[in-house]
């Protein structure tokens, strides 16, 4: 009984982990979506009110790319400063066990 108890446990909290992490990139998703959608309607209005088509269309799209680039680059180093850190922690956590 107490090894089921362990079993939900464990699955329950691997689930939760597995949720937020989700729900973070989920977010990346949305938020460069949103931005690069952002910057293409500014420079489409933008060229319509001036009459400069299509100069801040691709301006827009240029400036929207660009920030899904540094977003996509702060999300990596994060990503392998968790993993770095995790796996600093496991292996401090095995010398331990071995002392």
């Amino acid at each position: 009984m107490l090894d089921n108890d362990r079993k939900k446990d464990k699955f329950t909290e691997q689930f939760g982990n597995s949720v937020r992490a989700l729900s973070d990139y989920l977010g990346i998703g949305v938020q460069i979506a949103a931005s690069f959608a952002l910057f293409v309607f500014l420079g489409y209005w933008a060229d319509s009110k001036l009459g400069t088509s299509p100069l801040f269309l691709l301006a827009g799209v240029l400036v929207g790319m660009v920030g899904m680039v540094l977003v996509l680059m702060k999300t990596i180093r994060q990503a392998d400063r968790d993993h770095d850190r995790l796996h600093q922690h496991t292996r401090n956590h095995e010398k331990d066990r071995q002392a």
